[in-house]
């Protein structure tokens, strides 16, 4: 009923009543705010219980992780197994549910706070979404044979973590005491991090850079001794640098017989720099610790050229990245190889010219030049990105011209006036050569330039694009981000994917030198611009350059524990075969045993051997590959009785006609000697293979002769 004023006088209800209460609901939903409101809650609710459900069946995959090979792979698995994971992924689910629930009923505050608080938990905790996927991730056997779906699903890992830890990093702490027993303790941490913090992050280089090298060199060490190095490329180095020693030309009588140099291959003039430390102890083992020292060593000039632009300790994590590249790790692996060693002198000379320390710099370059031609490309890039950058562009000028023109100058001029003539490794490129054209390196080039088409067709094959995302994926393709990371993949693309031999883009070889050297350069200078502000009011850079190091951080972890060496010893190859990395009682029994012919052998004493064998009497003047140049003026053969194809069509009518006698046998393996006597081949020959039924068409040549097709590498 309405009196006369107007005012009715039926009861109004409270503030506290359902009718009010779903009212007020109802108006904020139809306001902007209580859109806000919806959304909001929405959001930070979906992301908790993503977080926890994913959580949830993470745990379950480490608790059944030896049935997780067939279960990703083929999708089976018990029927009660699945069910556990259900459970697990239920109460993952459940406990954030549970715990928006409870924080809903005690928090007295308005509910578009609590569901902007909710929100931002959920962000703060969204990286956790992704932890279904990470236990797989570090399983090998699941991804055995499966290589392009592994690195596919990395990098979209990758990708998304580096979106979810920038949101993560830009919300505010959960938690935050400024008073009490916590607060106290976070007080003295910080303390302790403050006085640690001008010494740590070397503490950390240092012990990265001492790891590396003792743990490859142990390695490395372990494979020759397990008669697992070969002639091409372990012998050819160790004589080249033998005979550097000795005053020689580069000269490589395991490739070219007595006569010959290496320098119309390569101008490993780097050699001559190694003659000190070789001096010492001159054999192979030398050159392998001296290899996997330096390419250690290169952690401490990339922590330096990444510090001027970050802080210590992020530049600390990028040089850790750079020992756990496992395409690093397989070049370490393959013998011995001169790219790896110049990865360090070009972080120094990116370093020094970047703090504008030119005469220094000096150094650097002649090092990086001497250590092979093909690194002169990667002095040109360095200089192209001072350049482009107008950052040092006169120091960046320089080092282009210097780099292409001592790279064109060696590979067009200079090693074909010593090959007379010839050009070296041209035929890497076949695929690009065209038929009826010009035949050189100029024919590969107007194939490049001129149908790119053709060009590009010849990148897109399976083994190519696996290549390339096993050198990528690391990095989340970072480089790319900005136009420069193109041209820091120039000498990686020069090498490895337009060439058209397997080897070339297999991350087993030292060829994925041009992806570690660039691509860590190349990721520290986008970083950089990546940091810089975007407008005036940008204050992100930091929190985008944090979160990018975190996806760089996971991506890293996982390919280096799939195709790495570090982490664990079975998907780890160098070379063409898979690395081995124990070693038996057999394995140090028949090392004893060769080892007690070759101190039957005088150190100046020309040899010939098989593959296997050479690396372990190549120091020496003349060391011939038996299956590469023959037997030419050896005095020595020394071979073991498993032998076959082109190396028993050599050695087994040496031994028939009387040339060499047998010396000793100890174990496999069997020394002869030119003139020596015979009364012990034909023990000998009962167990040698006989030759094929039809003889080699021709004598062994003196002469340079081209590389076999099968097992060896580019020296």
């Amino acid at each position: 009923m309405t009196t006369l004023a107007g005012v009715t006088d039926e009861p109004t209800p409270s503030e506290d009543s359902p009718a009010v209460a779903v009212a007020a609901l109802r108006e904020r939903v139809a306001s902007p705010s209580g859109g806000e409101y919806l959304s909001t809650l929405a959001r930070g609710a979906a992301l908790l219980l993503g977080a926890g459900a994913s959580c949830g069946v993470a745990i379950w995959e480490m608790v059944f992780g030896d049935l997780m090979v067939a279960y990703v792979r083929s999708n089976q698995i018990e029927p009660a197994t699945r069910k556990l994971m259900a459970l697990f992924g239920g109460v993952g689910l459940a406990l954030p549910l549970i715990a928006i629930g409870i924080y809903w009923w005690i928090r007295r505050t308005r509910p578009l706070d609590k569901a902007r608080k909710i929100e931002s938990v959920g962000w703060k905790l969204s990286p956790l979404c992704l932890a279904i996927v990470v236990p797989t991730l570090f399983r090998w056997q699941i991804w055995k044979g499966l290589d392009i779906q592994f690195l596919v699903l990395v990098a979209i890992t990758a990708f998304a973590a580096q979106k979810l830890f920038y949101r993560s990093l830009a919300e505010p702490p959960m938690f935050r005491a400024t008073s009490g027993p916590l607060a106290s303790f976070r007080q003295r941490a910080e303390d302790a991090f403050d006085r640690w913090s001008p010494w740590l992050p070397w503490v950390l280089v240092i012990g990265l850079f001492f790891f590396y090298a003792s743990y490859f060199s142990f390695f490395t060490l372990r494979n020759h001794w397990n008669l697992r190095t070969a002639a091409y490329d372990m012998a050819i180095e160790d004589n080249v640098v033998f005979n550097a020693m000795r005053g020689e030309l580069l000269k490589a009588s395991p490739m070219f017989g007595p006569e010959g140099t290496h320098l119309g291959h390569h101008a490993t003039f780097f050699a001559y720099v190694l003659v000190p430390i070789y001096a010492i102890a001159p054999r192979a083992e030398t050159l392998l610790i001296v290899q996997a020292t330096l390419i250690g060593a290169a952690v401490i000039p990339l922590f330096l050229f990444a510090r001027n632009r970050f802080g210590p300790y992020q530049a600390a994590l990028i040089a850790g990245m750079y020992v756990f590249y496992a395409p690093l790790h397989g070049a370490n692996f393959y013998d011995f190889h001169y790219p790896p060693l110049g990865i360090g002198f070009v972080f120094w000379l990116a370093y020094l010219v970047d703090i504008g320390k030119y005469w220094w710099a000096i150094i650097p370059l002649l090092l990086s030049l001497s250590v092979r031609e093909d690194m002169a490309l990667s002095v040109f890039v360095v200089g192209a990105y001072f350049l482009l950058s107008g950052k040092k562009p006169r120091a960046g000028l320089a080092l282009s011209v210097i780099g292409l023109g001592y790279f064109l100058a060696m590979k067009m001029a200079f090693m074909p006036y010593i090959r007379d003539g010839k050009l070296s490794f041209v035929w890497f490129y076949d695929k690009l050569r065209p038929k009826g054209g010009p035949s050189g390196f100029f024919g590969v080039l107007l194939t490049i330039m001129g149908n790119p088409d053709y060009t590009l067709g010849t990148l897109l094959i399976s083994a190519k694009v696996k290549y390339f995302l096993q050198v990528m994926v690391p990095f989340a393709f970072l480089p790319f981000r900005r136009p420069i990371g193109f041209v820091f993949c120039l000498p990686g693309m020069v090498m490895t994917l337009l060439s058209s031999r397997h080897a070339s883009y297999d991350i087993a070889f030292q060829y994925t030198t041009h992806w570690a050297l660039e691509m860590f350069l190349a990721s520290v200078v986008v970083l950089t611009m990546i940091k810089e502000p975007a407008h005036a009011a940008d204050r992100h850079g930091e929190t985008r350059v944090r979160s990018w190091l975190m996806a760089l951080a996971l991506a890293m972890a996982a390919t280096s524990y799939q195709h790495g060496a570090i982490l664990q010893h079975n998907t780890a190859r160098g070379g063409f075969t898979a690395f081995k990395f124990d070693r038996t009682e057999k394995d140090i029994e028949r090392y004893e045993q060769l080892i007690s012919l070759r101190k039957l052998i005088p150190p100046e004493a020309k040899v010939a051997g098989t593959e296997r064998i050479l690396p372990h009497v190549s120091n020496r003047p003349d060391a011939y590959t038996i299956r590469s140049v023959g037997i030419q003026d050896a005095e020595y053969i020394l071979f073991p009785f498993q032998i076959g194809g082109i190396d028993v069509d050599r050695i087994h009518p040496l031994l028939v006609d009387g040339s060499f006698g047998v010396v000793d046998v100890a174990g496999e393996f069997i020394l002869a000697k030119r003139g020596h006597s015979t009364e012990r081949n034909a023990e000998v020959l009962k167990r040698v293979r006989k030759p094929r039924k039809r003889p080699p068409k021709a004598k062994a040549p003196t002469l340079p002769h081209p590389m076999p097709k099968k097992g060896p590498g580019e020296n």
